[in-house]
């Protein structure tokens, strides 16, 4: 339902949940030089406000509504740059008063978003400080981590695109550029000019939620976003070896992928990715840790959105020869069709079963209505089951065939 050009409002009536559902989200352009500042914003925007002008008074605003929660995300798709106001709260049925707290949450989200705390045409500095420092330490607690550390390394060496090389949350140096009136300008600037998306989860009236969202001071922006990125494949596979004083050591690698979300072979590709590495039946789980008995840990994600399918395995650095020989060869198996019946089988099974469950996940359902609205993406779960199961092992080859290494990244532990 269209508020207004590049402003809409989704209606998602679901009786499944004992909480209503509502996330505001602003979708933007992923740039090195504003990434920061949205990260940034989203601190802002669950601390604090001019009605409730201390993170105590905004937190005890929503101990007082049943113990509503509201937290902020961010993420990607593409170079699209995702930053989320997510509100969880009880239904009106179980509300002992007669006040909507469905209502009164909207009314706590137009003060979030359109009495933002400032002075002087910037963040109320104290505040934003303590967020930014809590970022800042937030993103050096993410570099500790091996697995985190690894993979950003990897999107550095695989992709071309300056932009996609970054986190969601961009790296330190950036914060420190930042400041109350820069984030602030970049909040004003993403209120007016970014797409906008009200998703309402749950029991409510249409016509009233209608009447609410519309007293918001949205008004028309006109944004072309690119979820979907594809670059050539460079025939000279980038690698790099990084050495760490860390007891274990985690291989990345990055496979380029032509295949996009409107592709026939799209259905096939996410078989093929749950066969070769995304549940505890697939070929990499089998060969590498039960087997060999090489991997303390071994799985891949695809991001269908840029074309990178991530095989990560943490290893003894010792064994990276080994375990990087034994990956290379079920890729291969899958290229020439050496696979059973039984793997194609139990992978779309739990394909299945991973729909099915989704039905009743509130973050699922938003993004697929999300993905249909933008990307053209069909969000029934019988239509994406029905691809599931007429997907052929000639389809499983093909797409394999279309797969190869891009990119190496080994973060080498030891003393």
């Amino acid at each position: 339902m269209k508020i207004a050009q590049g402003v809409h409002l989704h209606l998602l009536k679901n009786r499944k949940f004992k909480t209503n559902h509502i996330t505001f989200r602003f979708s933007g352009k992923l740039e090195e030089k504003t990434v920061a500042r949205r990260v940034l914003v989203a601190q802002m925007l669950a601390a604090a406000n001019a009605v409730y002008p201390t993170v105590q008074k905004f937190r005890e605003r929503l101990a007082d509504l049943y113990g509503a929660d509201l937290s902020t995300k961010v993420s990607t798709k593409g170079l699209v740059h995702i930053v989320d106001i997510d509100l969880v709260f009880i239904k009106d049925s179980y509300s002992l008063t007669k006040t909507s707290v469905l209502e009164e949450m909207l009314n706590f989200l137009g003060a979030v978003l359109f009495a933002p705390l400032v002075s002087v045409a910037q963040y109320q500095s104290k505040i934003f400080d303590v967020e930014k420092k809590n970022m800042l330490h937030y993103l050096e607690a993410d570099d500790e981590d091996s697995f985190s550390r690894s993979f950003l390394a990897l999107k550095k060496l695989f992709f071309n695109q300056p932009d996609l090389k970054l986190s969601p949350y961009g790296y330190p140096d950036l914060f420190n550029s930042e400041t109350a009136f820069t984030a602030y300008q970049e909040f004003q600037k993403m209120i007016k000019e970014d797409l906008l998306d009200i998703f309402i989860v749950g029991e409510f009236d249409d016509y009233r939620m209608l009447q609410l969202i519309t007293k918001f001071p949205l008004e028309n922006r006109q944004k072309d976003l690119q979820f979907s990125y594809r670059q050539v494949y460079k025939s000279i596979t980038q690698e790099k070896i990084e050495r760490r004083p860390v007891e274990q050591s985690v291989l990345q690698l990055g496979y380029h992928i032509p295949i996009q979300y409107d592709d026939p072979n799209y259905f096939s590709l996410l078989v093929l990715e749950g066969m070769i590495g995304g549940f505890d039946h697939s070929k990499l789980f089998t060969a590498v840790r039960e087997k060999a008995g090489l991997a303390y840990t071994i799985g891949c994600q695809l991001d269908i959105y840029t074309g990178l399918l991530n095989v990560y395995t943490g290893i003894d650095k010792n064994n990276r020869n080994q375990v990087l020989k034994i990956i290379n060869k079920q890729f291969a198996d899958l290229k020439i069709g050496s696979f059973s019946s039984s793997l194609i089988q139990q992978t779309k099974l739990m394909l299945t079963e991973s729909v099915k469950l989704s039905e009743d996940d509130t973050n699922a359902i938003i993004e697929r209505t999300y993905n249909q609205h933008y990307l053209n993406i069909n969000k029934q779960a019988e239509y994406w089951i029905s691809k599931f199961e007429s997907v052929s092992k000639e389809d499983i080859v093909n797409a394999a065939s279309q797969i190869r290494l891009q990119a190496v990244y080994f973060l080498e532990g030891g003393q």
